[in-house]
């Protein structure tokens, strides 16, 4: 994350940051007050001025009173900047996910990046919600050193020597505990990892009962993360006990003093209530400001691990004018994947708007690029993709997605009722259930317990097989783009369901292109197919209809023959 795009997002927050600091002032402009008024009283009662003492014991109720108002207020202000701040970071977070390649998103595990978006800017937003009471606070400790040496130059220096020391020290073991911090998140992101892994393959562990050796790496990746876990903290332990009994120790000297400057008549009894009261305030001051540190090194380990998901996202995509698409493909040399081993290599072909187009293939042999870089999931090294001879890369997201949607291979659903799922794409229900009824779903979700309320896992393994990617079907329909992609689907179709589904197709071929993956058949040799585009070994070997390849091309009926 770049500074700027960090100051963006506190700059959107700035009226919550001005209200907290002016909460946060009050809170503790309070807190000096009620130890004065206290020692006021004490010393009025040893002057013998009972009324003037319990004056002085109403205004340190006052005093206290509005210090506990202003202490819910303030908390209140802090959970609405904290809260304001996580769901600015959260937006900016999923915008760059998805303006991630998958290549680049690949490189995170998936405990590592849901860290990130929980953890790593939870840090983030607790760290500058409470900065401005940490700011407010060293102010109150400067103001209690200054306060210091108005009551006695000596206690005054004491309270400045002890405080740079504090610092000094908690400057110095800041590196050291920055770095086990980093160790002990790199090790609590294998840790979740771990048990994901486990919970993933448990029918691993059972079938080859292979239990001793899940526990076994299990045990030794727990007995790792808990020895850098308990370095941290007792690290951090250590330094703030040496810290506040340094404070504790000079608390004790100046306490010292002000007994012998009582004893000589230089000041009242209550002066040294109000240095006992201070001391103990330094105290709690300065173990926020150990907070602050701690606070500041995980939100540098944080930052490197949010501008590991930032560092790739492209949020600079062309934005061409609105028009309407007519749904024309080009792709012109393409070369895509690892330059030694592509997935494309030097791939060359146009399909025309309104047609359906085939692309067929030996496994292997990058049909699914195609669709990588029409989704713009991933870039191209070399050659250009176009859509109507505009490159994808120009359309910003937003067009993107409202030009080109994907039944996938294995298609992925939240994890919410049907109603839900299919609603996103088209808030109309009826549009829903009159595609269901024409797709053939609709008896079989209406047979299901709570029916369209149904709520499906992840991957839809709760349901059937052909009903799952029906309803993946039913997505892209809703969502009306002019170009539809289909990724291998019929293949996973049953004869029935895939008949229903390629007529319905048919009717809608003269509004979109239509592009499908698939090895079937009776696919390829359909006559409502106008073009098949059919690669080897990464490359295009054959383009045209198929009664035209069937009949001109060698490789192409080979390669047909297999499938």
């Amino acid at each position: 994350m770049t500074k700027e795009e960090n100051r963006s997002v506190l700059l959107k927050n700035k009226k919550y940051f001005i209200i907290k600091f002016i909460c946060s002032l009050a809170l503790r402009a309070f807190l000096l007050a009620i130890p004065i008024y206290y020692s006021y009283g004490i010393d009025e009662i040893t002057r013998g001025n009972f009324a003037s003492a319990y004056h002085m014991i109403i205004m340190f109720f006052v005093f206290t009173i509005l210090y506990r108002i202003s202490e819910i207020i303030n908390q209140i202000t802090y959970y609405k900047l904290y809260s304001n701040l996580y769901k600015t970071y959260l937006d900016l977070g999923l915008s760059k996910t998805c303006n991630n390649s998958l290549y680049s998103l690949s490189r995170f595990s998936l405990s590592e990046y849901s860290n990130i978006m929980s953890e790593d800017f939870e840090t983030l937003s607790d760290y500058y919600a409470t900065m401005v009471i940490r700011i407010v606070e060293i102010m109150e400790a400067i103001y209690i050193i200054i306060y210091f040496f108005t009551i006695n130059i000596m206690i005054g220096y004491l309270t400045l020597f002890i405080s740079l020391v504090v610092l000094f020290i908690l400057i110095f073991y800041n590196p050291r505990i920055a770095k086990t911090n980093k160790e002990r998140k790199n090790r609590h992101d294998k840790r979740i990892s771990l048990f994901q892994e486990l919970l993933l393959s448990v029918r691993e562990i059972k079938g080859f009962n292979i239990f001793n050796v899940a526990q076994e790496r299990t045990i030794n990746n727990i007995t790792d993360y808990t020895k850098w876990n308990n370095k941290l903290n007792i690290d951090k332990y250590n330094v703030k006990q040496v810290s506040l009994g340094l404070i504790d120790i000079f608390q004790f000297i100046s306490l010292m003093i002000g007994i012998k400057l009582i004893v000589n008549g230089n000041v009242t009894i209550g002066v040294l209530t109000i240095i006992y009261n201070y001391y103990a305030k330094l105290s709690t001051l300065f173990t926020s400001i150990i907070t602050l540190f701690e606070s500041n090194i995980n939100v540098k380990v944080a930052r490197l691990r949010i501008h590991k998901l930032f560092q790739y996202a492209s949020s600079n995509y062309g934005e061409v004018e609105s028009k309407k698409v007519r749904g024309e493909i080009i792709f012109n040399k393409v070369l895509y994947g690892n330059r030694k081993s592509p997935i494309l290599n030097n791939v060359s072909f146009n399909i025309a708007p309104n047609t359906i187009t085939v692309i067929t293939g030996p496994s292997g042999s990058g049909k699914s690029g195609i669709f990588d870089l029409l989704l713009r999931y991933n870039r191209q090294h070399e050659g250009d993709v176009l859509i109507d001879n505009v490159s994808v890369l120009n359309y910003n997201t937003k067009q993107i997605g409202n030009i080109v949607s994907v039944v996938s291979k294995n298609p992925i659903f939240f994890n919410i009722s049907i109603r839900d799922n299919l609603s996103i794409f088209d808030p109309n229900f009826e549009n829903v259930i009159s595609l269901s009824k024409e797709l053939k779903v609709h008896d079989y979700i209406m047979a299901l317990p709570d029916g369209y309320d149904t709520i499906i896992s992840t991957d839809a393994s709760n349901i059937n097989s052909d009903v799952k990617y029906v309803l993946a079907i039913i997505r892209v329909l809703l969502k009306r783009t002019k170009i539809m992609l289909f990724d291998e689907t019929f293949d996973n179709l049953s004869h029935d369901i895939s008949d229903v589904i390629i007529n319905l197709l048919k009717s809608i071929k003269e509004d979109n292109t239509i592009l499908i993956i698939t090895k079937n058949k009776n696919i390829i040799e359909g006559d409502y197919v106008d073009k098949v585009i059919m690669l080897d070994n990464n490359q295009v070997i054959a383009d045209g209809s198929h009664q035209e390849l069937v009949k001109e091309n060698d490789n192409y009926k080979k390669i047909f023959k297999k499938f």
